[in-house]
């Protein structure tokens, strides 16, 4: 059992900071109490694990970086094989992570004839989705990834719209999440038509309407921006039009956020050489970018806790109470204040085990 003494909590849900108070804990927290001697100097501010609602698996020491960085959870939206992802479940020493392993796409796929996901993820129709689910569901996948391709925008075979409810509809029977990769308003329309729980990135080359931002208010579909990655796409891709795309895509994160739409942070964290983005730090310029769109502190912070846990149903984290794992971050200033001051944590706990400096 570990205690950490006289330190004020921060809840993320009304951004207030609370008594002190004495926290105990193993791997779950056991009791939250009044601190024993409030009248010493207090030991810091205490904030739920970050999480990170889009990430790639691919090597450890990144994770180890993430970790410190006071990511306590990674949700894998596109990792193979299978055992990869089991070798990083079982290791204590990096974040908890969530996984949906490989994600379906449409046979022919640039997901499959380029990045070298298995030919098995191809979809081949409505009777195929079945196969599919039952592969990811054998395969420990905790949600389901969709590739979602504009048909409209692109050349690249594309899962038609029966086949992706049908996925999503069979995903929802098996008690299992869905979200999907979507990068244009006409795919952000297909998510929507096939009853996608989370739409992951956002348009930077044409705006959102109207009618789908409201839509997507009206069924309560979660967005994650990944604004890191689309600054990285837009410089990879778009030469001197990188930063007016960019733009743009904070435009369309600023229309949602302003119309009350569900927004979670993500990153798609990744090792590729095109458009490589770090673990860890990218989640605290995410942040910061939330905020440009129109976030307060305490809501881009949200994002990445109980928010985030809220999207995507994992109800034992986001939060600091009794019963929930401990995963903890402790700050020796107010991070509401500044929240530069949240990338370096003076201690990161994940599920009760203290991070090494």
């Amino acid at each position: 059992m570990t205690t950490l003494r006289n330190v004020h909590i921060i809840d993320v849900d009304s951004a207030a900071i609370g008594d002190a108070v004495d926290i105990d804990f193993a791997d779950t927290i056991t009791t939250i109490s009044p601190a024993e001697d409030p009248s010493a100097e207090s030991n810091g501010f205490v904030l739920p694990g970050l999480i990170d609602t889009h990430v790639h698996l691919k090597s450890r020491e990144p994770l180890v970086g993430a970790l410190r960085s006071g990511l306590t959870t990674l949700v894998d939206l596109g990792t193979h094989p299978d055992s990869l992802v089991d070798d990083f479940r079982s290791d204590r020493g990096i974040p908890g992570i969530v996984s949906a392993g490989s994600a379906a796409s449409a046979p022919g796929s640039s997901q499959i004839e380029v990045m070298g996901f298995p030919v098995g993820s191809g979809v081949t129709g409505p009777d195929d989705a079945d196969r599919f689910l039952d592969w990811r569901e054998a395969g420990g996948a905790d949600l389901i990834k969709i590739i979602i391709e504009d048909p409209d925008a692109t050349e690249v075979p594309a899962l038609d719209i029966p086949t992706l409810r049908t996925l999503v509809d069979g995903a929802r029977g098996r008690g299992l999440l869905t979200v999907a990769h979507a990068v244009t308003p006409g795919a952000f329309d297909r998510g929507l038509e096939a009853g996608v729980d989370v739409l992951t990135h956002v348009p930077f080359g044409a705006r959102l309407s109207e009618a789908t931002i409201s839509r997507i208010v009206e069924t309560g579909t979660i967005v994650s921006p990944t604004l890191v990655m689309m600054r990285a796409i837009a410089d990879a891709r778009l030469g001197e039009h990188a930063d007016s795309a960019f733009a743009l895509a904070l435009s369309n994160v600023r229309a949602l956020h302003a119309a009350g739409v569900r927004i979670i942070a993500g990153t798609d964290a990744n090792e590729t050489p095109f458009a490589p983005v770090p673990h860890g730090a990218s989640l605290h310029d995410e942040l910061g970018y939330l905020i440009d769109a129109g976030m307060a502190a305490a809501e881009a912070i949200r994002s990445a806790t109980s928010g985030a846990a809220d999207a995507l149903g994992l109800s034992d984290r986001g939060r600091i109470v009794e019963g929930g794992r401990a995963d903890l971050l402790v700050l020796g200033t107010d991070p509401l204040a500044d929240l530069e001051d949240l990338r370096t944590p003076a201690e990161v706990w994940v599920g009760g085990v203290q991070v090494s400096s």
